[in-house]
């Protein structure tokens, strides 16, 4: 019984001894891409039992105050439509809407765009989009998608 304790005891003084980079080198990661993780929310819209599309967005005014204009809310939105030919917000028939105003511009987003490149999820299927509205006066954010069929998804945020 002794041997093992002083067994385990002087493995675990020699794993403890190591370099430190083993598991944590996998963890370094830029201002903006922490950032962007804190402010990014995620839902499912669903039909029936089943997942139709998923829906996540980063809030970007709360990733970088500098870089996006105060005269308007930005959303970098991640959407993926399972079970369906194209991965088109538009072909699908979805929109957003930010407390209930159409944006004022949206953008498709390549994959391989460097400004986005740390706030990307890994996602190969789906499409990215820059969504803008112009800056609300309220201090609570409910980005939305709806398509004519009265599906719809809310991702509350915080201004």
């Amino acid at each position: 019984m002794y041997k093992i304790l002083l067994l385990c005891i002087v493995s675990l003084f020699f794993i403890s001894c190591g370099p430190k980079n083993n598991a944590f080198k996998y963890f370094e990661k830029d201002d903006m891409e922490i950032k962007g993780v804190q402010h990014t929310k995620k839902t499912d819209i669903l039909n029936g039992n089943e997942v139709d599309v998923i829906f996540l967005a980063t809030y970007l005014n709360k990733v970088d105050e500098e870089k996006f204009n105060l005269n308007e809310d930005a959303f970098l939105v991640s959407l993926y439509f399972s079970n369906k030919d194209s991965q088109d917000l538009f072909e699908n028939g979805y929109t957003f809407f930010l407390n209930n105003i159409a944006p004022i511009s949206i953008e498709k987003i390549e994959k391989n765009n460097e400004t986005f490149k740390s706030l990307m999820l890994k996602n190969s299927w789906g499409n990215y989009y820059l969504v803008k509205f112009k800056a609300q006066n309220s201090y609570n954010l409910a980005l939305t998608l709806k398509n004519q069929n009265s599906n719809s998804a809310k991702l509350n945020f915080e201004k």
